[in-house]
């Protein structure tokens, strides 16, 4: 085994199916972390949680340690990659790509402390979550363009921080009726594109 990547994002983590009446999820063939996880060496852990957005709060950021904690314990090399911020948009009214960057930059330093015996037990891995569309979820297009400068904000951040950046937002990946959830075809090409920065290998090794 290659290792451990633990997917720490939202409902498009998840999996989530916005088009049967109650909300459903997709089969793990057809999720991106599914795919990754079936088609390289790596241990691939859906940590995906619908609604979920950048922890900020004392409880949010405590139990995201705790559960950091547990996965540090993981096949190394564990890499943790943070794919949030869509929800922040959606949820704060007025809020900028800055303002979810502020957020994340503070969550990704608290996570970085984590580890009380000063060892780096992980890696952290910043995605920037691929732009909303107009939909039934997405009324605004600021909120289009404030997702679209996601990448660039966190590209900021991962450069202060000197971690692995990714940014999904230059992959053009389909989306449902909503606006927001990638379709069928969105996680084959969102899992096509992690995959290749896999194999690309840059950095991934190691303990």
């Amino acid at each position: 085994m290659a290792g451990t990547i633990v997917c720490y994002g939202d409902s498009n983590t998840y999996g989530y199916d916005p088009r049967s009446m109650a909300g459903g999820r997709y089969g793990k063939s057809v999720r991106w972390t599914g795919i990754l996880d079936t088609e390289t060496d790596w241990r691939v852990l859906n940590h995906g949680v619908n609604g979920r957005s950048i922890p900020h709060t004392l409880s949010q950021l405590r139990f995201a340690c705790e559960q950091v904690e547990n996965w540090s314990r993981e096949e190394a090399p564990v890499w943790i990659m943070v794919m949030l911020g869509t929800n922040d948009l959606l949820q704060e009214p007025r809020f900028t790509a800055e303002d979810a960057a502020a957020r994340m930059e503070s969550f990704l330093e608290r996570l970085a402390g984590t580890d009380a015996a000063g060892r780096k037990a992980f890696r952290l891995w910043l995605v920037s979550p691929p732009g909303m569309r107009l939909g039934a979820w997405v009324e605004e297009e600021r909120l289009c363009r404030e997702s679209e400068r996601l990448g660039s904000a966190y590209q900021k951040i991962a450069n202060k921080l000197g971690i692995r950046f990714t940014d999904a937002g230059k992959w053009k990946i389909p989306l449902l009726f909503d606006g927001v959830h990638f379709s069928e075809e969105g996680h084959k090409i969102f899992a096509e594109e992690i995959l290749r920065e896999l194999r690309l290998g840059r950095g991934m090794s190691g303990s």
